[in-house]
């Protein structure tokens, strides 16, 4: 039997060495002075209160996997709710295959509906596995290569490097991007003070932060110590003016940098570059590489019914019906059944009558998805991801769940 706590002081030690076991390839860059350092960050963390807070499973009085737990605030159409977050999850390598991991995600969601955390969030390494736990897929994550004489030129006035002296503008300025950009995360004081660990970049007016970038230098060939590319993390801006000096810094670069590379959840981003071919020599037919994806965040309902109560104030494109969903959830059985919501012009409302319209049946999984906005209601229902009670109710369905934007979230953990 598992018993799940939060770790004490004496229990770090253990904890790092199981996430040195589990993350092999961090050995090498963990000193015994990063190591302590590390420890004593996680200490601090956890006795102040705040996010994140360091769990371990124990059995027999060993541990035998852990995991960090994340209390967030989500923008979610233009809400911003509770989410939990779970990362660094682990697994003792003797004890493998033994459903650690699933009574770890178990305690976690238990302890995010304690918080009053509607969804939860994770970046897998293994996206199938926590599709079975309910996790929808997120939108995925691209990767540009773009020659810096290739992005627009302009004036880079006012773009700066960002230093902790910053902190509180930096803050704003990231904060006001989450406000108003669906899926976005809210930072804290410790979330910029991690965004600072690196190169940091921004655009300054009146004082003000509009816009910040986070850049890192990496050899493009061992042997040749100057040719380099830059690799963009982060960037986030609040007016068009930040937007284009910092791609004008960029386009600065071109002595120094042979290739900008953008990770960023922007589809649209070759349309920024005169030639947005990124430089692999793929092609296929007559089509040409501009880009990788990759999937990365994934997000999970954990009450469908109080999550309908935060959004009462969204209007779903001014629909009018009387639904029956019903959502499969055999990991999280209190989130299992059915909610029945009055949609009156698009703005919902929970019923107790028995009654309705149509009826859509899907697993959770898919319904994380579907009301994040990464999937149509179209696609699932073509993919055979759903079921309707009656197929006339297909076109106004795939309307009353036609989201305008798809979800960014930037967050790491």
């Amino acid at each position: 039997m598992s018993i799940i706590r939060l770790l004490k002081d004496e229990d770090f030690d253990d904890y790092i060495d199981q996430t040195l076991d589990a993350y092999p390839v961090m050995i090498d860059s963990v000193t015994p002075e990063s190591r302590r350092i590390w420890k004593e960050n996680m200490i601090k963390q956890q006795s102040s209160g705040g996010t994140p807070h360091y769990y371990g499973c124990f059995r027999e009085g060993k541990m035998v996997g852990g995991a960090m737990y994340h209390d967030y605030e989500m923008n979610v159409h233009g809400k911003i709710i509770k989410v939990g977050g779970i990362g660094n999850v682990f697994v003792n390598l003797f004890v493998k295959k033994e459903h650690v991991a699933k009574d770890l995600l178990q305690n976690f969601h238990k302890y995010c509906r304690e918080q009053g955390a509607i969804l939860s969030t994770l970046y897998p390494f293994r996206p199938d596995f926590y599709n079975q736990m309910g996790y929808g897929y997120g939108k995925k994550l691209n990767q540009y290569k773009i020659r810096p004489i290739d992005l627009p030129k302009g004036r880079k006035n006012g773009v700066t490097y960002l230093n902790k002296n910053d902190s509180s503008q930096i803050l704003d300025c990231y904060n006001k991007y989450v406000k108003k950009n669906h899926g976005m995360i809210l930072k804290n004081e410790l979330g910029i003070e991690r965004l600072l660990r690196g190169k940091l970049i921004g655009y300054k007016k009146n004082g003000e932060i509009e816009g910040l970038a986070k850049i890192k230098f990496e050899k493009v060939i061992d042997k040749n110590p100057l040719l380099q590319n830059m690799i963009v993390t982060y960037f986030i801006y609040n007016t068009k003016e930040a937007f284009k000096s910092i791609l004008a810094f960029f386009n600065s670069q071109l002595d120094q940098v042979d290739r900008i590379i953008f990770e960023t959840p922007e589809d649209d981003f070759h349309f920024l570059a005169k030639d947005p071919r990124d430089g692999d020599p793929v092609m296929y037919y007559d089509c040409q590489e501009t880009n990788r994806q990759a999937l990365g965040i994934m997000y999970r309902v954990l009450n469908t019914h109080k999550l309908f109560q935060e959004l009462n104030d969204f209007n779903f494109n001014d629909v009018s019906l009387k639904l029956k969903l019903t959502v499969l959830d055999s990991f999280l059985p209190e989130n299992n059944g059915s909610t029945i919501i009055q949609f009156i012009n698009g703005k919902p409302n929970l019923s107790s009558d028995l009654g309705y319209d149509v009826e859509v049946r899907m697993k959770v999984e898919w319904f994380s998805s579907l009301i994040m906005g990464v999937i149509s209601f179209k696609k699932l229902f073509t993919y055979n991801l759903l079921e309707i009670s009656d197929e006339k109710y297909k076109e106004t369905l795939n309307k009353l769940f036609y989201f305008k934007e798809k979800p960014v979230t930037l967050e790491e953990f």
